[in-house]
């Protein structure tokens, strides 16, 4: 499935926005932050250094299935537009 995805740090209430597309979808997405506790997230990354964790802590949400036939620019253009919706750039655990 491709989508757009928030993760919420339910202590701190910052929010990490993400796109899942690829072979695996999102279920591939879901399976890094499961085995790695961070997906790769630089932010993340930081948190689960400090406060190992952490990781109990966050909420996976699917903001928008997108279509099978979607190209990859316009997932990204789509995901930066829930980014500057949620200001995750901001306020959150989006650096990029």
């Amino acid at each position: 499935m491709l989508s757009i995805y928030l993760i919420v740090d339910t202590e701190t209430g910052k929010q990490y926005v993400g796109s899942a597309y690829g072979e695996d979808g999102l279920f591939g997405r879901w399976c890094c932050y499961v085995n790695s506790h961070h997906g790769h997230n630089k932010k993340m990354k930081e948190l689960i250094c400090y406060y190992p964790e952490r990781y109990h802590a966050f909420q996976f949400s699917i903001l928008q299935i997108l279509p099978k036939t979607i190209i990859t620019e316009d997932i990204v253009k789509i995901e930066n537009k829930w980014k500057a919706r949620l200001l995750s750039k901001k306020f959150g655990m989006n650096d990029n």
